[in-house]
Order: structure tokens, then sequence, then C-alpha cells
């Protein structure tokens, strides 16, 4: 289980690195001194960049990079977003580049504005590449544990990694709003995450590797590529004679008349032989595969109405903190720190 601890160790340094990026927006407008449309602005690309990432990500993890590359990549990422964030804090370059060291727009010059963009960028791909290999790759580890001790210490593991998970959310929720400086406030988690990072690369050896499945977005990709390639084609007069419609398996979709010209992607070129077909996955796919993908486009226009449930939650990140920053905290004799 120690490659499951190290793995999970990840999702720790996660918790606090996520709440430094969290306020980002009091940071933009206290700091910067950023209106709260600017500041709003660069927080609501961020958080999109790092939600929309994943689709594309998925389709390399499946394709080609596989879970532990992915994690790899984007952990390395998120170490250097994290540290270049702490470091684009005005009193920490202060010496070197000539600038004041107070929390002020004059005190920040260029060097920390492209440490600031960077470490943003940076931060959204390791976001992105967690949220997209992470716990398949905590999964792909448990599995490979002897039955007996998975049996036996599967959910003690599971409830001690949550109650951590917990406990963390409630340290950094807590402890890290009495922590004043910036440079401290981003340099903790930043220092959590380098750790986080060194501990997962130094179980490398010892992890179980799976190559790359090609999952449901892989399929989706195929079928554009297939039928694209045979757009020249005629569609059969009967159904039966696409590829792999008369297979009686439990997991096969029966062929349906929308979306024709996916259909295209199940045709059997009469011109080479079946099994030279059957070995180029990007050249014919079979009627459940083109199925599955008219389900998936199907969906687009659900996906769509929840365009306005994002818009509503970039609210949290942005203007809900703006308010509690300048509202009354004060609590009879006790003032919580914000």
């Amino acid at each position: 289980m120690a490659s499951f601890v190290r793995v999970t160790a990840l999702i720790w340094a996660d918790i606090v690195a996520w709440y430094a990026v969290w306020v980002m927006m009091t940071y933009l407008t206290n700091v910067w001194k950023l209106e709260v449309t600017h500041a709003a602005a660069i927080v609501n690309v961020f958080m999109g960049a790092a939600i929309i990432m994943p689709i594309g990500m998925a389709f390399m993890v499946d394709t080609f990079m596989g879970d532990y590359s992915m994690l790899l990549l984007s952990s390395l990422a998120y170490s250097f977003g994290m540290s270049f964030l702490a470091m684009s804090t005005p009193p920490v370059l202060a010496e070197a580049v000539g600038t004041c060291s107070a929390y002020e727009p004059d005190c920040i010059g260029n060097t920390q504005k492209v440490l600031f963009y960077t470490a943003l960028a940076l931060i959204a791909v390791g976001v992105a590449g967690h949220v997209t290999s992470l716990v398949s790759f905590i999964n792909h580890q448990i599995e490979t544990v002897d039955k007996d001790f998975h049996s036996k210490w599967k959910l003690p593991f599971q409830f001690g990694a949550f109650i951590v998970v917990i406990l963390l959310s409630i340290i950094g929720g807590i402890a890290l709003p009495y922590i004043k400086p910036w440079s401290t406030r981003f340099g903790i988690p930043a220092i959590f995450t380098v750790l986080a990072t060194v501990l997962f690369l130094s179980g490398s050896c010892s992890y179980n590797y799976v190559s790359p499945q090609g999952r449901s977005l892989t399929t989706v990709f195929r079928v554009f590529v297939a039928s694209a390639s045979k757009i020249l084609c005629g569609l059969p007069k009967d159904a039966n004679n696409l590829y792999g419609s008369c297979r009686l398996d439990v997991d096969t979709l029966p062929h349906t008349q929308s979306l024709r010209c996916l259909d295209k992607a199940a045709i059997i070129v009469p011109t080479e032989t079946l099994e030279n077909q059957e070995q180029n996955r990007w050249k014919l796919c079979s009627v459940t595969e083109v199925e599955e993908t008219k389900i998936s486009l199907r969906m687009i226009p659900i996906l769509i109405t929840l365009i306005m449930c994002g818009v509503v939650s970039s609210v949290g990140a942005t203007y809900f903190l703006e308010q509690a920053n300048h509202m009354n905290r004060k609590l009879q004799k006790w003032r919580p720190e914000g």
C-alpha cells in the first residue's frame, strides 16, 4: 500500500494548494489593486482553462500517454506553478529585480507579472492533469494489492485517507487566513506541492503501470476520423452489412437511423480484406462504437443548458470572495480572519 500512500499525497497537497488559488481574487484586488471586473476576468479565465483542459488531456491519456505520464507532467507543472506564484509576490524578488518589498502595485514589476501569469498557466495544467488521471491511477495501485490484504485493509486505508482530506480542508480553511504575508500564504502550499511531487516520484519503480486503454473519448474521435475517411463511400441499404451489427454480445447497441453520416465509420470497404481493416482501429469502427458516439452528440444540447450553472458557480471564487473581503466580520469581540 506504499504506492497508494504516495499517490494519495498528491490529493493532500492539492487541497492546500487549491485554497491558495481560491483566494486569488482577494490577492489581485488587495495587492495589485485591480478593478473587481479585471480581477474576476483573470480568475475566471484561469478556472475555465482548468475545467476545460481535462477533455483534451483525457484524449491524450487514452491514446498514448497513460495515467502515470500525465500525473508526472501535471505534478511538475503544479510544483513549478505554485513556486512561481510564491516568487511573484513583491518581497521575494525585491532585491534581485530592484523593486520595493511592500504589498503595493508599485512594487510589482514586469518580472513579478511574468511569473504570476506563467504560474497560473502551469497551475491550470497541474489541476487539469490531476483531475484527469489521479483517481484512475490510484485505483490501478489498489488493484495490484494481494486479495486478502485488499479485502481486509481497503476500507481502513480509504477511511484514513478521507479523514486526512477532511482535516487538511479544515486546517487550510482556518489556519491559512491567519497568515498575513502573501508570500508565506502562497509559499506553504508550494512546499506541500513540491514535497508531494518528490514523494510521488520516489515510488516510480513500484507503481502498477497500465497502458492506454482507448476509452470513450478516444472512441468518439475514432468514429469521426473513420467516417471522414469514407465520406465518398455510400451507405449500404441493409444496416446488417455494417461492421459489428450482427454481434449478439450483451454490450452491443442496436443501430439507429439518426446521424447516418457517422454510420460510414462502420462501412466495410470491399477493396480490402476485413482482417486488414480490423487492424486499423482508426478506419473501421463497430456499430456499437458508432452508436456510443451518437449518444454523446445527442447529449450536447443538455450540456449547453449547464452553461448558466457554470456562470453561477464562477461567482463563488470572484464576487462572493470580494463581498466577504469587504464585509464586517466582527462577531462580538472576535474577528475571524479572511
